[in-house]
């Protein structure tokens, strides 16, 4: 009796840090609908926008690999996170949550830098799809959560 109490009372929880880790992490999607309205904004006050640094287009395409790389990277890094963290702690579900947040984010930041140097928005909107895509990819389902609390019940 008194251990599914407390299974139920884990679950409550559960629930409520899942909403919140949720909240969050539609706040940081919507981030990447910001950047885009940067780019549009300086693309429109600034134009014809080149970016702020005179790079030689060869200079920019190794750059644009080299950050293609990096998101790449971050996949990996992603999925590796998600393995050493599997614990069925509702910290370590919500600190891993948040760890996968920032990295789906951050390809999308890596777009911003490339078109803030290069001036081409075709390159930020390369990185936000890529970005949403993780997000879509790993963005924690609750059924998840709870069958990892359940397992560690």
């Amino acid at each position: 009796m008194r251990g599914s109490r407390d299974l139920a009372r884990s679950l409550t929880t559960l629930k409520a840090r899942y909403l919140a880790i949720n909240f969050i992490g539609l706040a940081m999607i919507a981030s990447v609908f910001i950047y885009a309205g940067v780019v549009e904004l300086i693309k429109w006050q600034m134009a014809p926008f080149a970016g702020f640094a005179t790079l030689d287009p060869g200079t920019v395409t190794l750059l644009k690999y080299v950050f293609l790389a990096l998101a790449a990277a971050q996949f990996v890094i992603i999925k590796a996170v998600q393995k050493i963290l599997p614990a069925p702690s509702v910290e370590k579900l919500s600190l891993t949550a948040i760890i996968t947040f920032a990295l789906c984010e951050s390809v999308a930041v890596l777009g911003l830098v490339l078109f803030l140097l290069a001036g081409n928005s075709m390159d930020f909107y390369i990185f936000m799809v890529i970005s949403l895509g993780f997000f879509y990819l790993f963005f924690p389902k609750y059924e998840q959560w709870e069958q990892r609390v359940r397992a560690g019940e």
